[in-house]
């Protein structure tokens, strides 16, 4: 991923707005992947992974106010990237078929998690796969201004989301979820709902 960020950089850098220092964007990005891969590949009961998801989280913040987006209209999760917000906005006019797919499909998932959170959910997308009628989605919830949730003493132990979702004659539903795992919650919804193995996998 840091050699894509890097050939990329070139012609990105360009775009971003002026209130970003440019020089400053490329190391926001080589900690921000570095963090990532500690938070997403890290124990959740380990406070070191909970200081890597902490740190990144403020990276986060750091690259949106700088006019950067953790995002590609149209692309599933592992295809996202960190990109100038205004990058592609030319040829952005009109949904795509993918985009307006991969909305239903968050749409769908959102339900249970702003249940289980008790207020509105944007997602940052880790996985969304998609296998015949079903797809998986694995992601942090943050609030749509881009903050983090928040969590009280006695609550959730992450900020996590995992659901499973298949699609019928209305649409996407949501068969199966967990708000705020530690651990892979999902292990064994393959077998309980016959969905593929496929489906769920998490790079």
């Amino acid at each position: 991923m840091r050699t894509i960020l890097a050939g990329a950089l070139g012609a990105l850098i360009m775009a971003a707005p002026s209130t970003a220092r440019a020089e400053a964007v490329p190391k926001l990005l080589q900690d921000w992947t570095a963090l990532n891969g500690l938070c997403r590949g890290g124990s959740g009961d380990d406070p070191r992974t909970r200081a890597a998801c902490d740190r990144r989280d403020a990276i986060d913040r750091r690259l949106a106010a700088a006019g950067w987006c953790y995002r590609r209209p149209g692309d599933l999760g592992a295809q996202r990237t960190w990109q100038p917000c205004g990058a592609g906005a030319a040829q952005a006019g009109t949904e795509t078929p993918q985009g307006a797919a991969r909305r239903a499909l968050l749409d769908a998932a959102r339900g249970p998690a702003e249940a289980g959170r008790g207020q509105p959910v944007q997602f940052v997308v880790h996985a969304l796969n998609r296998d015949g009628p079903w797809a998986f989605l694995f992601a942090r919830m943050q609030r749509p201004d881009g903050r983090s949730l928040g969590r009280a003493a006695d609550d959730l132990a992450s900020d996590d989301y995992a659901a499973l979702l298949r699609q019928d004659g209305a649409g996407w539903r949501v068969v199966d979820f967990a708000v705020g795992p530690t651990d892979v919650a999902w292990e064994g919804w393959g077998r309980r709902h016959g969905a593929p193995a496929s489906v769920f996998v998490v790079r």
